[in-house]
């Protein structure tokens, strides 16, 4: 948008005729417009687009702190799924173990019967092993002295 052709004589008029202290008055306040404008106003947008890239990276942070809390806590969850699987398998384990237990010494127990069954039987043919010879001796061997075989 451009002034009109007498903007800048209407301007000049009004400034030609006022008392000096407005004249004094406007470009003092035009001066500190154009320093506000110029220095101020820029720094303070500086600012806020500091405070503004700060929220930002603060925001992006609590992101990649909120996954890495999510991943840790999915971590932690398949760490304790693990420990449950190791207790069953420990268990079980366990329990296989306490079963052998059982079962060896119920086989123990049977090799004692079985040990006291098989000196049993020694004993037994090594009783009639003695019978047998003595009988032998008492038949046979003085019917070979007669000699009638």
């Amino acid at each position: 948008m451009q002034p009109s052709e007498g903007f800048w004589e209407g301007v000049g008029a009004s400034v030609g005729s006022s008392p000096g202290w407005m004249v004094i008055g406007a470009l003092l306040v035009v001066g500190v417009l154009f320093v506000v404008a110029k220095y101020v106003y820029p720094g303070h947008k500086e600012i806020k687009m500091r405070e503004l890239d700060i929220r930002q990276r603060e925001a992006e942070n609590d992101r990649d702190r909120i996954k890495a809390n999510a991943a840790l806590a999915e971590n932690m969850r398949g760490l304790r799924e693990s420990n449950d699987q190791l207790a069953k398998q420990s268990a079980a384990l366990s329990a296989g173990i306490e079963e052998s237990k059982t079962r060896s010494r119920s086989m123990g127990e049977e090799m004692t019967h079985t040990r006291e069954s098989v000196d049993h039987i020694r004993d037994t043919t090594d009783d009639t092993c003695a019978m047998v010879r003595e009988i032998h001796s008492v038949v046979v061997v003085p019917h070979r002295a007669e000699g009638t075989d």
